[in-house]
């Protein structure tokens, strides 16, 4: 029980680390449900271990697909010609 409480923490930080690595939504979604199916792997046992993986798979890919993205994009304004940076 130790070791499957430990794994699901770890787990969950690697999720929340490399999910925010890109400034594609799709791509961080993916790599939640890789990391997710992992660990949910790890933590189901017998019978369970295929319902424990699809449940890791689909928090991972909503857990990625929310991080925030870093990018910026810049806008002009075409009245006073001045531009600036906001999120896309």
């Amino acid at each position: 029980m130790k070791r499957t409480a430990g794994f699901a923490v770890v787990a969950a930080m690697s999720i929340f680390a490399l999910a925010g690595c890109s400034d594609n939504q799709g791509i961080n979604a993916g790599t939640g449900a890789l990391i997710g199916a992992a660990a949910g792997n790890q933590v189901g046992k017998g019978s369970g271990r295929t319902a424990a993986t699809l449940v890791g798979a689909a928090v991972g890919t909503q857990v990625g697909a929310m991080q925030p993205t870093n990018k910026t994009c810049t806008f002009r304004n075409t009245q006073t010609g001045q531009t600036y940076q906001a999120p896309c």
